[in-house]
């Protein structure tokens, strides 16, 4: 009996030392469980339809913590930052979706785009009906992702998540999956300091994931909108 028990006590301490080790690795890397199911649907998607895999890049996925978190406060999901790279921002009232469901909502969007003639049927584009956050997911010549966690808003206004993209891609006209002349930046830099510039673009798909927690939860939705896509932001066009 006492054989078995020590047995246990050696197990169990075998145990903690791999789940220890895992999160040092994990924190050490920048690179949780929720930023790789970000990374793993957006690849699993781009390859439904044919598009290289992309990597995720840790300064991407800082630069997408820090603009959420600079939304805070409004919790507008239609304010863009001003950064040189794609853009994809979702919002709900209350958090019930994965990042493996927010990914799968942006691509949804591909019922509206004509891949015959490289537009998007939405026109204008509007909430409900536009591309960009499509575009921006499965773009062939973009290599990097970066999203931020699950950002709460101030006085209990919903949650954000923000997914940036290197090189930008979602030029107008142009083929997703085949694009040409699509050059872009190719080091992420840090944006500045809060700014609310009025830089708010409505139904353009324009061209980093630390969880964050809120000490408050968000109380339930009072109308029946319970969720939106965010406008992603387009980019230059061709």
């Amino acid at each position: 009996m006492s054989m078995l028990f020590q047995k246990t006590q050696i197990l169990s301490a075998a145990t903690l030392l791999l789940f220890f080790n895992f999160i040092s690795s994990t924190e050490a890397t920048g690179f949780d469980w929720v930023q790789q199911e970000f990374l793993k649907s957006h690849n699993n998607l781009r390859a439904s339809v044919g598009v290289p895999p992309l990597q995720w890049d840790a300064n991407l996925a800082a630069f997408s913590q820090s603009w959420a978190n600079q939304r805070k406060q409004q919790c507008d999901y239609r304010q863009h930052s001003t950064s040189p790279y794609g853009e994809n921002i979702f919002w709900e009232l209350y958090r019930q979706n994965t990042a493996s469901s927010i990914v799968q909502k942006w691509f949804a969007e591909k019922q509206f785009f004509n891949h015959a003639t490289n537009q998007c049927n939405c026109q204008p584009g509007r909430a409900g009906c536009e591309c960009g956050h499509y575009l921006n997911v499965i773009w062939k010549t973009t290599t990097k992702v970066g999203c931020s966690g699950f950002v709460y808003c101030d006085d209990q206004k919903g949650a954000i998540v923000v997914c940036s993209y290197d090189p930008i891609g979602n030029y107008k006209g142009v083929n997703p999956l085949n694009p040409v002349n699509n050059v872009g930046p190719t080091s992420p830099v840090l944006p500045p300091k809060p700014v609310n510039n009025g830089n708010v673009r409505r139904g353009r798909g324009r061209k980093r994931n630390v969880a964050v927690t809120s000490p408050v939860p968000v109380k339930p939705p009072t109308n029946p909108r319970k969720f939106r896509r965010g406008k992603g932001r387009r980019n230059k066009r061709a």
